[in-house]
């Protein structure tokens, strides 16, 4: 049997309430069944701002700040490790770390290998005379 004054679910031999003592007999339990409940709304979702997708104007503005030698690069890690980052820009980020690191290692390995090969020419200049 249901309390009519706080709701509280009791047996049915019950004659008083367990919770708040107030008398429960048949005639309340039709008043508390006719009493339409409170259903709250539906909770509205709300994408965060953060899940946006870029723009094309933010993609190029992120461009942009990358072509600034040491700035480009700080903003790049900020973008790529940041806690607030839009999801699109971490992943932006990344992949240009990437590339930047790909160009990195092509960089030196062209180096070391076109140092070698001068050296190997200025050599043979040197010594054929």
């Amino acid at each position: 049997m249901i309390c009519p004054n706080c709701g509280t679910n009791n047996s049915d031999s019950t004659k008083f309430c367990v919770t708040c003592g107030a008398r429960l007999d048949a005639g309340a339990q039709q008043q508390a069944a006719q009493q339409p409940g409170y259903q709250p709304a539906a909770p509205v979702v709300i994408q965060p701002m953060n899940n946006q997708p870029l723009t094309t104007g933010q993609f190029f503005l992120m461009d942009l700040i990358l072509a600034i030698p040491l700035v480009g690069l700080i903003m790049c890690f900020v973008w790529a490790f940041g806690d607030a980052s839009n999801p699109n820009r971490k992943a932006w980020a990344k992949a240009k770390l990437i590339w930047i690191l790909i160009g990195v290692v092509l960089t030196i390995l062209f180096v070391v290998l076109f140092a070698g090969a001068f050296a190997s020419i200025v050599n043979r200049i040197a010594y054929s005379y």
